[in-house]
């Protein structure tokens, strides 16, 4: 279902004439804007990685968060490419095996796989602001859902590269996260 879901967006994409190159880390609009993001490769082989206290939204609501609930989690990412050095080996060991987005739990000892290389795309942001990097496909959640990342770039001028930070969990499977650059202007 995920490889339609992608032949689809991929048909539309090439529709309205907006260009996709995973290869090059570049995406260009409809209207012929190119943006590339092929600086913000890591070089790392461990992708961009760091650590982060988050905190648990049950149904997603504010409301319903419990700050005496955090969780430790660590965190892989690259753009573009496979992570292809994991830090936590042990805990990835029912991970996939290859992916660009691990997300790592200390408490409970594990790591998922939230997200294909194989399995995305670059579309431009909803308030114009930038593109996000979809990748699908990643490690089950049950018979039907798989785990996905989005992580949005948002134009700053001034910056290099902010981030990545993880923002949260959209409907427990679907990791967001922010990365502010001028590669994105």
């Amino acid at each position: 279902m995920s490889l339609l879901l992608l032949l689809l967006v991929s048909a539309l994409g090439l529709a309205s004439g907006a260009v996709v190159d995973l290869v090059d880390c570049k995406y260009t609009s409809d209207a012929g804007k190119v943006f590339d993001l092929s600086a913000l490769i890591s070089t790392s082989p461990y992708g961009y990685s760091w650590n982060q206290t988050v905190w648990d939204t049950t149904d997603n609501l504010l409301s319903n968060t419990d700050f005496a609930a955090s969780v430790h989690l660590g965190f892989q990412l690259q753009f573009c490419r496979n992570v292809s050095t994991l830090l936590y080996p042990t805990y990835c060991k029912t991970a996939a095996p290859a992916s660009p987005v691990y997300v790592i739990n200390f408490g409970a000892r594990t790591c998922v796989a939230h997200g294909s290389l194989e399995s995305a795309t670059i579309e431009l942001n909803p308030y114009n602001d930038g593109v996000y990097l979809d990748y699908y496909n990643g490690d089950a959640v049950d018979h039907i859902t798989r785990r996905e990342a989005r992580v949005y770039f948002t134009c700053d001028t001034t910056s290099n590269i902010t981030g990545p930070t993880f923002e949260h969990l959209k409907n427990s499977y679907q990791g967001h996260f922010s990365v502010t650059t001028k590669y994105a202007c």
